[in-house]
């Protein structure tokens, strides 16, 4: 009887205690225990998934004519010279010069691209600002992407990036510098004679 009597207090002690006890969960906290959502700081690195198309076309057509005719009419007055120019010795010089110049460019381009962004800034509510600048050279030619905008935590998958059209404010710049053709320049003797005339 004394034994039972023992028993059924003990185990109301250890009910009792089950009861007060604090759950690991806190009703208050932001996140859940189980979120795998990464908190970043200034400085950290977060890799930015352009994909973006642009186009652009540029025309230019120069079509130059220079016509002129020159005609003056000169009267021998002097008699020295009566054998070398007839009395109504005439000099008519002609000049024609036609120049046409087109130039056309036209670009295309499609942009792919893998950039590491750094964290400038980190919002109260959490989103990040991140800047990233990518060069590339290559004969001569180089292409610069600058990417920047306001990115939310939740939305970096587990290999740490994000597309560019989950950036907030983005701003996508692509700069390009090389040889251009100078189709629709003329030569040095075609600028002499339209200055001339």
């Amino acid at each position: 009887m004394k034994k039972a009597v023992f028993l059924v207090i003990a185990l109301s002690l250890v009910l009792s205690q089950v009861c007060v006890a604090d759950s690991i969960w806190k009703e208050g906290a932001s996140t859940s225990p189980y979120s795998t959502q990464k908190t970043y700081k200034v400085g950290d690195i977060v890799y930015v998934l352009i994909v973006e198309s642009t186009s652009a076309l540029s025309q230019a057509g120069t079509d130059t004519r220079v016509k002129d005719e020159l005609s003056a009419s000169f009267t021998h007055t002097i008699d020295s010279l009566a054998s070398f120019l007839p009395t109504d010795a005439s000099v008519n010089p002609k000049v024609d010069n036609k120049y046409e110049g087109t130039g056309k460019t036209t670009r295309g381009t499609k942009i792919t691209a893998r950039i590491a962004a750094r964290v400038t800034r980190v919002l109260t509510n959490g989103n990040i600002k991140v800047v990233g600048k990518h060069l590339v050279e290559v004969n001569d030619e180089e292409q610069e992407i600058i990417v920047s905008g306001v990115v939310r935590s939740k939305d970096i998958n587990q290999a740490n990036a994000v597309y560019s059209y989950q950036v907030a404010n983005a701003k996508i710049v692509v700069r390009g510098t090389g040889v251009i053709a100078e189709a629709e320049q003329p030569g040095w003797f075609t600028r002499i004679v339209n200055w001339l005339f």
